[in-house]
């Protein structure tokens, strides 16, 4: 079967957002001998956009070091079945104020991505669907929970999930709603919760939870060819070219193995796994807060210590995607998927107690035949690594399970997204955990820059005496979703990030022009 979207044309990719048609800022205009040397750590989108905001701006010396074999960071798309599939990044979220859409929205990629919650079936262990109305009530109970949330969680103490809890029960006392099933009510809001993270009941900070800011507007995703779309729109990349701008400015396959940054001349010193050595006057480290925590010591001398506390104390979860390819489409036309509300009592099989961590299957935009899958909890490192034949063989036991009267058919291949066991990222994102609010800690003392006392960008200007004059310097400066204070584990908080660290470093150099 062919793809189940018109096919488009690349005409509208061309317009004034594409990096190769978006018009530059005023550059800068600094002697050779000044143009500083700057090293970007991680070609992830945040990577990505810094690089591209500091050409853009007239840097010439700027160079990106990635430790996979691949750009893109936890935007990862690959062909699949009849199409492609997002195994990272896969909704643009909202679209006010969210700079990926901005970039994208006249360019025919994206559709709406539709409403998980309220148009698909939810089903419990046993094989019973939940009545329709049963669920649009329990939908709503938690509407109203969303809807007020902000005044009562800045000074909440403990989890989330504990939050939602209690004002689920609240809700569930109320007239009209008290002779709802609690048993139905509880495997729905356990499913709802794994839904919003696998630290939602242990780690995840309550009170951390409401400074996460929405961009008012649809959800979407990308039609046909996935997240990497917007890769191309960032770098003014194509099929022949997918760095664009950045082309030969990114080195693949290297990793750091230590960032010597108080050195006496103001340079960092970069040491590789392969004896290659970099030399730069600021570095940019745009790596997952995931390496950030299992690598802090290749910072020599050590950060400082509010930072080290940043990187410790924050939250960084992961999510696991699941994604089966059939022989052909076994289910109806108009059916979405469903969200798994397991029992207690099927919750512990032997050999498949992983499974009991799927919290959803549903269908995939673009892909006949595919039905992705979505785990979150303790177990999401065992999916990562099984083989794919045991894997196969819980997708088939759970569909059974949920979906005993249809004839399931064992999948034509199965894949997962191993973002918690790969040494690139080790987690898939950051949120606000228990830890951050004690130690009073968080996204924007991650976000400070390393500095240094250094001699002024602009040197041929001295003092009446002679002497050049001194400032502070940015070395390190940090980005990455896990730096956003209000769009963080977005794709659109990461490019956020990156843009602001160009900004700054660009400041930096404008000041004495």
């Amino acid at each position: 079967m062919g793809s189940c979207c018109a096919k488009k044309t690349n005409q509208g990719l061309h317009n004034r957002y594409h990096a190769s048609k978006r018009k530059s800022p005023k550059k800068l205009s600094l002697p050779l001998h000044q143009d500083p040397k700057i090293l970007i750590l991680g070609a992830g989108v945040s990577g990505l956009a810094c690089a591209v905001e500091l050409k853009r701006h007239g840097f010439e010396n700027v160079r990106i070091v990635e430790m996979s074999n691949r750009i893109g960071g936890r935007i990862r798309t690959m062909k699949f079945a009849d199409n492609y599939i997002d195994l990272g990044a896969q909704w643009v979220y909202g679209q006010q104020e969210n700079v990926v859409y901005q970039m994208v929205k006249e360019m025919n990629m994206l559709e709406p991505a539709g409403d998980m919650f309220r148009h698909m079936d939810w089903i419990r262990s046993s094989g019973q669907r939940m009545s329709r109305s049963l669920a649009r009530k329990l939908v709503n109970v938690l509407s109203s929970i969303y809807r007020y949330k902000r005044s009562e969680l800045f000074e909440r103490e403990g989890t989330f999930g504990e939050y939602l809890v209690e004002k689920f029960a609240e809700e569930l006392s109320k007239p009209g709603l008290k002779n709802l099933n609690r048993e139905l009510a509880a495997e729905f809001l356990r499913t709802f919760k794994k839904m919003e993270g696998s630290a939602v009941d242990t780690d995840m900070s309550a009170s951390g939870y409401e400074t996460y800011r929405t961009c008012h507007g649809e959800n979407h995703n990308f039609r046909e060819r996935g997240f990497k779309q917007f890769l191309r729109v960032l770098l003014g990349g194509d099929e022949m070219n997918e760095q664009g701008l950045l082309k030969d400015c990114i080195d693949l396959n290297t990793r750091v193995m230590q960032i010597d940054w108080d050195r006496a001349d103001g340079t960092v010193l970069l040491s590789c796994e392969d004896d290659k050595k970099y030399i730069a006057d600021h570095v940019v480290v745009t790596v997952s807060l995931g390496v950030l925590k299992r690598n802090t010591t290749f910072f020599h001398p050590y950060l400082p210590q509010a930072k080290r506390k940043a990187i410790n104390f924050m939250g960084f979860g992961s999510v696991c995607k699941i994604f089966a390819e059939f022989e052909e489409q076994f289910w109806q036309d108009n059916w979405r998927g469903f969200n798994a509300m397991w029992r207690t009592e099927d919750m512990n099989q032997p050999q498949l107690e992983w499974v009991s961590d799927i919290y959803a299957f549903h269908v995939y935009a673009c892909q006949p035949r595919v039905l992705l899958g979505w785990a979150a909890g303790p177990s999401t490192e065992v999916i990562e690594t099984i083989d794919g034949k045991l894997l196969a063989h819980g997708v088939v036991y759970m569909l059974k399970r949920f979906l005993p009267q249809l004839k399931i058919p064992h999948p034509k291949r199965v894949v997962s997204s191993k973002w918690s066991i790969d040494p690139a990222h080790l987690g898939a994102y950051s949120y606000r955990s228990l830890l951050t609010n004690s130690y009073k800690t968080g996204p924007d003392q991650l976000a400070q820059p390393v500095n240094m006392l250094a001699y002024e960008p602009c040197g041929s200007r001295m003092s009446w005496d002679h002497i050049i004059p001194m400032s502070v310097r940015p070395i390190l400066l940090f980005a990455g979703e896990a730096t956003s204070s209000t769009h963080y584990s977005t794709v659109h908080g990461a490019v956020e990030t990156g843009m602001r660290e160009a900004q700054r470093l660009t400041g930096y150099y404008q000041k004495d022009l």
